[in-house]
């Protein structure tokens, strides 16, 4: 099985990015429209999305009904499972540096029908696993290091901070939805 991957935007990129349009503008049109699907989600973040609905039905661009984000991940499950970390640990740092409540709150839903759950349930079991530990993944750890890189970008995360992330704590789950 081939999976196509879109091309990932580097966490630097996202990060400056990310930080000059919201100090510039206060939020984030331009990271709501980007092909990013981490883009995405921080940009549903800063509107007050704290749950985040993966699921292959939803639009690939994604929808905001409240605190629910509902996304695609696109044709196939685990091409975006680095853009879910890297929007994770970003929201991290713009609820510290910007004072945004929610952080803590975060969870995400992996919902697949009956049928792809039963085409690719190791994807999926690996898809969740890789979110529920996501501080011990490379992806994890690069956003660490870019993040502690770039402290005097920040005004109000620090070492401490950066280093006191962790897991979701059992904020990820596999759903199961009717075919």
């Amino acid at each position: 099985m081939t999976i196509n991957k879109k091309m990932a935007v580097p966490f630097q990129t996202m990060l400056r990015d990310v930080l000059n349009e919201y100090t510039a503008n206060g939020e984030l049109k331009k990271a709501a429209k980007s092909s990013s699907m981490a883009m995405r989600m921080v940009a549903a973040y800063v509107r007050g999305a704290r749950v985040f609905e993966i699921d292959p039905a939803y639009p690939e661009m994604g929808e905001l009904d409240g605190e629910v984000f509902r996304m695609s991940d696109g044709p196939s499950l685990m091409t975006e499972t680095d853009d879910y970390i890297k929007a994770w640990f970003l929201m991290e740092l713009l609820s510290r540096e910007f004072g945004m409540e929610g952080a803590d709150r975060i969870e995400m839903h992996i919902n697949v029908s009956n049928e792809k759950a039963k085409a690719y349930p190791r994807l999926m079991q690996e898809l969740v696993d890789a979110m529920s530990n996501a501080s011990r993944t490379h992806t994890w750890k690069k956003c660490r290091c870019v993040a502690l890189d770039h402290l005097d970008w920040f005004k109000h995360v620090d070492p401490i901070f950066i280093y006191s992330l962790t897991n979701l704590d059992g904020s990820v789950q596999r759903l199961s939805t009717p075919a």
